[in-house]
């Protein structure tokens, strides 16, 4: 089985499980050396290097002008620009990146120069605290990209961001990476009268504050206690398929990508004769043929509704419950039924009464259904306390059957040649 050792944490680190369990795995735990560098990720590292630069500078007393930070940029972008990198779309070429990156640099100087809105106590600082989890000491660390005191006293944390993308103030609000920051200068600055994060989208020159109350800090602190457990308890590591698979350095190991990948580097004539695609061509063949029963079926279900539609009116004009035919006959019967209300159909009503039958304990105990699914899957993922881990695995100790359950499901692979 898998077990994360990590006596150390980082907000980067902690987002990687988030994001992926399995991405996880990989680089932290069998600690695989892979790094996958596109043209966003050397802009990124370009940008907080000309910004480095530009601080130390100002540090020293000189804020540099435009001209000179973008030459901190292009020295930055060139070193960085290999033959390694993956650009996925095309049409953009290392000119179009550079200049996007200069552009970043000339609208940041444009908003700041001078420079002299606050004192820079340190760029690329880094910062951390302990946090003690079951009896165990474990160290929250990271790097912040400048860290500021401004004439009130007050400490910022800021940020540079390249993305494309401009999130909204809540999206700024709800970021846990600053706020980790935050615990970590308060720690080492007792006496600061606050600290403000800051985010600068450099793309659009805009930027995002966001400043936490002391409970927020107590409620992210529970949240990182909780995420740091679940990581030590994970032996799986699932892999989370979702938006940053395209990006992702493992996809060539990854069960939910690996054969893709081996698949989509043979020739287009090889790739049939490979024996999974061969297997999963079959079974969408048969789908397809399934498909068009199902419809079929679907248009000889309508058709003889209609038909029991108009024997049962037939049947009671005529005033009998027997209607013959040529070789067969049609038993018609009326019968009243008392339909419930379905949480797939009606789920405002249907939440409705299950609430006034759990009103009446004895009645609810008697309809009640025991999710068997949710008891096993909270024992596998482990997210509950160990007393109530021990009693569900005992529950599942003595009334679970051990299965090696099948499932095939066809869906279209993203980003496949052939659809």
């Amino acid at each position: 089985m898998e077990e994360d050792r990590s006596a150390k944490f980082s907000p980067s680190k902690l987002d990687c499980y988030k994001n992926c369990p399995k991405r996880y795995q990989y680089r932290y735990v069998d600690r695989l050396a892979r790094k996958r560098k596109t043209p966003e990720t050397v802009l990124g590292v370009a940008v907080h290097t000309a910004f480095e630069e530009l601080y130390a500078l100002v540090r020293g007393g000189r804020a540099p002008a435009t001209p000179e930070v973008q030459a901190f940029f292009d020295a930055a972008f060139d070193e960085g620009w290999d033959d390694t990198v993956q650009v996925k779309d095309a049409r953009f070429r290392k000119d179009d990146w550079r200049k996007v990156g200069r552009d970043c640099v000339e609208t940041y100087c444009r908003l700041h120069a001078p420079f002299t809105e606050d004192k820079t106590i340190a760029v690329e600082k880094r910062v951390g605290f302990p946090i003690e989890i079951d009896g165990n000491e474990y160290r929250i660390e990271g790097f912040v990209d400048r860290l500021a005191l401004t004439p009130d006293g007050v400490f910022e944390i800021h940020d540079y961001k390249t993305a494309k993308s401009l999130p909204d103030q809540a999206h700024a609000d709800a970021d846990w990476q600053l706020a980790l920051y935050e615990i970590a200068v308060r720690r080492d600055w007792p006496g600061a009268p606050g600290v403000r994060l800051k985010w600068h989208y450099v793309r659009h020159g805009a930027t995002l504050t966001s400043v936490r109350d002391a409970a927020a800090r107590e409620r992210l602190l529970g949240e990182l206690a909780e995420l740091i457990e679940r990581i030590k308890r994970d032996h799986e590591f699932a892999p989370k398929p979702g938006p940053l698979c395209d990006w992702c350095e493992f996809r060539d190991l990854c069960p939910e990508f690996a054969h893709g990948v081996k698949v989509d580097a043979l020739p287009p004539e090889k790739r049939r004769e490979d024996d999974g695609v061969r297997l999963v061509d079959a079974l969408s063949a048969v789908e397809r043929n399934r498909r068009r029963l199902r419809d079929e079926q679907k248009a000889l279900d309508a058709q003889k509704g209609e038909l029991e539609d108009r024997l049962a009116a037939f049947a009671d004009a005529a005033g009998v419950a027997v209607v013959a035919g040529s070789e067969e006959e049609a038993a018609v019967s009326f019968k009243e039924e008392v339909r419930l209300p379905a949480k797939t159909h009606d789920p405002e009503r249907a939440v409705e009464l299950e609430k006034e039958v759990r009103s009446v304990p004895a009645l609810w105990e008697a309809v009640a259904r025991l999710d068997g699914h949710a008891l096993a899957e909270g024992v596998r993922e482990r997210r509950w306390s160990a007393e109530l881990l021990s009693a569900a695995e005992a529950l599942l100790a003595r009334f679970g059957r051990r299965e090696t359950a099948r499932a095939v499901r066809l869906r279209r692979r993203r980003g496949s040649d052939e659809e």
